[in-house]
């Protein structure tokens, strides 16, 4: 099975690809907040941003065969439940007090998935460490403005995902996706438009590799062929 990481645009790379050519699919695209990403603009006018994931969400519908996962900040719940109807919403608890919104502080992550779990899965996540999440929490952390955690990624592929499927993140980041695919046995495809977040997502797949334990499954996927 194939792990590849590829530099690219993500609506470009998924409309090179055929129908139904993945499993799984799984993202956590920037918010519109105006963040630093280094290349994309992350400030966009809210109908562009909208028409932007909707087109997103079509594809990824396009590409996979048992469904998808998009996880947001909370202040994007109500553009998500309107793009995604048919999604069932899990909340994913901030245990750090959130950002303030109209004296609300936001508490949650909002995970839409469409598709149902393979596993039985409950619909409110209290139980996943996020980054930023006091001292004693150590994952690690790259130069990366929206880096997903690595725990609720694996939480995702555990419920939704089956050992030797076929993983796809076309917002890849600093690989963390990737990561936790390699890591229980699935294959990943992924896009990441910044070199710079690409090279650390490709080291961070190498160095998982290497790893002694890892060193049966990577070599079985690189049968296809790992094109990092």
């Amino acid at each position: 099975m194939d792990i590849e990481l590829h530099q690219s645009d993500c609506l470009d790379f998924m409309r090179a690809r055929a129908d139904k050519s993945v499993d799984f699919i799984f993202y956590d695209p920037p918010y519109n907040v105006g963040k630093d990403y280094g290349i994309h603009k992350d400030n966009l006018p809210a109908s562009q941003y909208r028409d932007w994931m909707a087109v997103v969400a079509d594809e990824a519908r396009r590409l996979s065969r048992r469904g998808f996962a998009v996880y947001v900040g909370a202040k994007l719940t109500r553009l998500f439940f309107d793009l995604l109807p048919d999604a069932h919403l899990i909340p994913v608890h901030k245990r750090a007090i959130g950002a303030m919104d109209g004296n609300y502080f936001l508490q949650y992550h909002a995970l839409f998935v469409v598709g149902k779990p393979l596993l039985k899965c409950k619909d409110l996540w209290d139980d996943v460490r996020l980054p930023g999440e006091g001292y004693y929490f150590r994952e690690e952390r790259f130069d990366h403005p929206g880096q997903t955690a690595l725990a609720l990624v694996k939480k995702v592929l555990h419920h939704f995902t089956q050992p030797g499927d076929l993983v796809l993140d076309p917002f890849l980041g600093v690989g963390t996706s990737a990561v936790a695919a390699l890591s229980m046995g699935r294959g990943v495809i992924g896009c990441e438009i910044n070199p710079q977040y690409l090279a650390v997502a490709r080291a961070r797949v190498a160095r998982l590799a290497e790893q002694p334990p890892l060193i049966a499954p990577f070599q079985v996927w690189n049968q296809g062929g790992l094109k990092l």
